[in-house]
C-alpha cells in the first residue's frame, strides 16, 4: 500500500492505542501499542498509558519518522498524551479529537479526523 498522506493517526483509550496511516483505501493499522508498558496495577487510570503513548510519538518525531500527528484519544487519555508530548512532538498535532475511537473499524476512521482535501498543513522541516 502506497501513502497519500505521510501523518500518523493515533486512537487511543486508557487501555488500547493503534497508529495508523492514511494510504489509497483509507485508514491502516500499522502498529499496536500494548497497555502493559504501563506499569503498576492501576497504570490505566492514572494517566501512565497515556505517558506511553507519548513516549513512543516523541521517539517518533525525534527519528523524523512522522511529519504529523493526529490524536483521537477520550479527554483524560488526550490530556496525558498532551501532557508528555515533548516541545518537538507538540507543534506536529495537526488535529485532536476527543472520543474514544478505539472501537471503530479502520475503514470508518477517516470522516472522524475531517482530513483536509488538500492534506494537512504540516510544519517546515525542522
Amino acid at each position: 500500500m502506497s501513502y497519500v498522506d505521510p501523518v500518523w493517526y493515533v486512537v487511543a483509550d486508557s487501555i488500547h492505542a493503534r497508529i495508523l496511516k492514511h494510504g489509497e483505501h483509507g485508514l491502516a493499522t500499522f502498529t499496536h501499542l500494548k497497555s502493559d508498558d504501563a506499569r503498576g496495577m492501576d497504570a490505566p487510570r492514572n494517566g501512565a498509558y497515556g505517558k506511553v503513548i507519548a513516549e513512543f510519538l516523541n521517539r517518533a518525531v525525534r527519528a523524523k519518522e512522522t511529519p504529523g500527528l493526529a490524536i483521537a484519544a477520550p479527554g483524560e487519555v488526550m490530556h496525558q498524551i498532551r501532557t508528555h508530548l515533548d516541545v518537538q512532538a507538540r507543534p506536529l498535532v495537526v488535529k485532536e479529537v476527543e472520543h474514544d475511537l478505539t472501537n471503530t473499524p479502520d475503514h470508518n476512521l477517516a470522516s472522524h479526523f475531517d482530513i483536509p482535501a488538500t492534506g494537512w498543513p504540516l510544519a517546515k522541516e525542522r
